[in-house]
């Protein structure tokens, strides 16, 4: 075993770089931060390809003296703490005095700054390979820093970084979320050259969140006012407006972004209180007396640890349950939910492939209503269910070991949703959605590969209005959305026109197919441009497949299971869900003892 010894300081700060600094995103975060500390009215972000290749953050705050400047790239250096006590009282975003020393020894570091009283201002760069130089400059208050090919000079943590593409939603995400506590400072996004994100000072938080929401939260946001003791919850939810994902919940204590699991339970458990479809935008900011939370839990400071949890889980759960309980009792649009949703069977839950209602006495089962209000169900002569049923074979071109046995006889359907097939087997369940959301994206995957979308044109343009973070992550979708049938283009503001879409579209379902793109976007597994095409072209598909509840014929439920046959993968849609459920028939004979 060797020997123990001291490591070497560049060492020591590209370890601690590993803790701060996980990725662009991490840099913009940790430099933001210090534009705001140092109270900056307005905060320019420059980017080229993600983040991966410059970063630059400009603000006019307070800028730094040279002395100052110099300590600042110093390891666990600030102005913001001086004594253990300080920890408990922290006021600031930053405080640790690790972000530049940090960011500077994985990068080529720039730093300009005048603090407005001395003679000049301070350039200092720095460069792992070269070291440190230091020059005057003229230029005015404030700070501009630069950090050129991050993780340069460690390629083992550079090649663990997504796409530019990937990096830069990261990096819409994070502006965004901190223009939110601030609607009186200016923030501006530039991605290649482009502005993407450009917030103007705002007279209120509700503002702001309309920046960055979107017109189409105006009049949808219910406000959040709750105080208990020294706990004081306030911000918006979304009445009506709902989101595949909770990509639009954002959470802050005292004006500190955070992932907090008390916080985010607190809310989702109010708002499952009513009947929603989706999840609402929650924007919620809690003030708590700064010596009741510990914000130095994790080195990038965005989780906190309460004192207290019991009393903010409750703060936050009833300020959310009383603000969406408003718009309840004013405006009759939520109905709080007394138990299990009950479904209202229809007469027949099995159809003989007509679009139109099945005849009185064809049904397996008729409901009877007792002196109790519970639902009985009464079984009559069955009737037979079709007149010609339609078989089903594999293709002849399939593979007989992969798809043999789907070979079965189309009996029904099931609630409008399963297609029904008499296997040797057993009975088999097709999910007649999910089934054609397989087809569809096939279908689309070859079209984008051949370069040869199927398209429609509109009579008149939609108009999609994006909120100002959702703006720009659609905006990098545009190259996938024209290989799969669409014409778009930025219209105005955060507005996108749509004069064309993809033949096997609809256009009402426009605004929630848009909602699903921007939500796949979110996630981070996607950090390939082949998945991102992926998840664009299986977000239309979803969209365009036929819904559940949906009577189908004979002949369409035929033909959809003969081309489910024909696809890539008859198992599974593009975002992984079963298609086929299979009941073994010796399971359903042992149901009847007949085993």
């Amino acid at each position: 075993m060797s020997p123990i010894h001291v490591l070497p300081d560049a060492l020591i700060n590209q370890i601690a770089a590993g803790e701060v600094v996980e990725r662009p995103s991490s840099v913009v975060k940790e430099l933001v931060e210090n534009s705001i500390d140092a109270g900056a009215r307005r905060i320019e972000i420059v980017l080229e390809q993600g983040g991966r290749k410059r970063i630059e953050i400009r603000d006019d705050g307070c800028g730094m003296s040279e002395s100052d400047a110099l300590l600042a790239i110093e390891r666990h250096a600030t102005s913001k703490i001086a004594h253990f006590d300080d920890l408990l009282a922290v006021s600031t975003l930053g405080f640790r005095g690790e972000a530049l020393p940090s960011i500077a020894s994985v990068s080529r570091f720039t730093m300009q700054t005048f603090d407005g009283l001395s003679e000049s201002g301070i350039e200092i760069s720095s460069d792992p390979a070269r070291g440190r130089s230091v020059r005057p400059i003229a230029r005015d208050r404030g700070t501009t820093i630069s950090v050129l090919e991050l993780f340069e000079n460690v390629p083992a943590r550079r090649k663990f970084l997504k796409s530019a593409d990937a990096e830069f939603r990261a990096i819409v995400s994070v502006v965004s979320s901190y223009a939110l506590p601030e609607p009186s400072r200016a923030f501006r996004l530039e991605h290649n050259g482009r502005v993407v994100l450009d917030l103007v000072p705002v007279a209120t938080r509700r503002h702001r969140v309309l920046q960055i929401l979107g017109n189409e939260a105006d009049g949808q946001l219910e406000e959040i006012d709750m105080t208990i003791e020294d706990c004081t919850a306030s911000g918006f939810v979304t009445r009506g407006l709902r989101y595949g994902s909770r990509r639009n919940q954002y959470f802050f204590v005292n004006g500190r972004l955070v992932k907090d699991r008390v916080l985010t339970h607190a809310a989702n458990r109010a708002a499952d209180a009513f009947d929603f479809d989706g999840h609402p935008a929650v924007f919620l900011f809690l003030d708590i007396a700064p010596e009741t939370i510990d914000v130095n839990v994790h080195p990038a400071k965005t989780e906190v640890r309460f004192r207290d949890s019991g009393k903010v889980h409750v703060v936050v759960e009833q300020g959310v349950r009383r603000a969406l309980g408003g718009a309840e009792e004013g405006r009759g649009l939520l109905r709080p939910a007394e138990g299990p949703a009950r479904a209202d069977f229809p007469d027949s839950e099995v159809r003989n492939g007509s679009s139109a209602a099945s005849p009185a006495g064809s049904s397996l089962f008729s409901s009877v209503s007792t002196n109790q209000g519970v639902r009985e169900y009464v079984v009559h002569e069955v009737t037979p269910l079709f007149q010609q049923r339609a078989v089903v074979q594999p293709p002849v071109a399939s593979s007989p070991d992969r798809l043999g046995s789907l070979r079965g006889r189309v009996i029904g359907q099931y609630r409008l949703s399963y297609i029904l097939l008499d296997t040797p087997d057993g009975l088999r369940l097709v999910d007649q959605h999910v089934a054609h959301e397989r087809i569809l994206y096939d279908r689309f995957a070859r079209m984008l590969e051949a370069r040869a979308p199927e398209t429609q044109r509109l009579l008149t343009p939609f108009l999609y209005d994006a909120g100002a973070a959702e703006c720009a992550i659609l905006e990098s979708h545009l190259d996938e959305l024209r290989g799969v049938g669409f014409e778009i283009e930025r219209f105005s503001g955060n507005t996108f026109a749509v004069s064309a879409i993809p033949l096997a579209m609809q256009r009402e379902r426009l605004e929630t197919f848009f909602g699903k793109v921007i939500d796949a976007s979110l996630d981070e597994k996607g950090s390939h441009t082949t998945r991102l095409r992926e998840r664009v072209i299986a977000s239309l598909a979803c969209q365009a497949a036929i819904k559940v509840h949906r009577p189908l014929s004979g002949e369409e439920m035929s033909r959809l299971v003969e081309e489910l046959l024909e696809s890539s993968n008859p198992y599974a849609c593009p975002h992984g869900r079963p298609i086929i459920v299979d009941i073994r028939h010796i399971d359903i004979e042992k149901h009847f003892h007949r085993k």
